[in-house]
């Protein structure tokens, strides 16, 4: 796996995992960033083509005064905006990746440095945050109980 590229997950892993707050696979079909490798495991961050519906929450959290490292708006390297939803981050195995996503025929990667690391400061906070048993949000993903089943199935 290429760090930095997105990816397509088996619809494998969902059934493995069971977690009802995992974004929706779309039969194989949604492509997802491949945020870092970190604590042993690959981490993927679903992102949205809802980029206004996303600006307008980190808007929101930034008037309060409040930090928001759960979402990211970035202007990807074809040109196009995306949401990063990182409280939606997840970890995974390479056992479970479908494939590499394809555009314009070939794998679309993060190139961007400053992008690159914003997303992998984010990520890492929120992941930390997620081990620690922190929940942030009621439909946050139970990364410790989908890190036990990834374990499991590896012995």
């Amino acid at each position: 796996m290429k760090k930095y590229g997105f990816y397509i997950i088996k619809d494998e892993f969902y059934e493995l995992v069971e977690d009802k707050n995992l974004k929706s696979n779309k039969s194989e079909n949604r492509p997802h960033y491949f945020c870092l490798e970190y604590k042993d495991f690959y981490w993927m961050i679903p992102i949205s083509s809802q980029v206004e519906k996303y600006k307008k929450i980190i808007e929101d959290k930034l008037k309060k005064g409040k930090k928001c490292d759960i979402l990211h708006v970035a202007k990807l390297d074809d040109g196009s905006y995306a949401a990063f939803l990182i409280q939606d981050v997840f970890p995974i195995t390479e056992k479970y990746v479908e494939r590499e996503f394809i555009k314009f025929g070939k794998h679309f990667i993060i190139t961007s440095e400053s992008l690159i690391e914003e997303l992998e400061k984010k990520a890492k906070t929120i992941i930390n945050l997620s081990m620690r048993g922190v929940k942030f949000l009621p439909t946050q993903v139970d990364i410790n109980n989908i890190i036990k089943k990834l374990n499991a199935k590896n012995m």
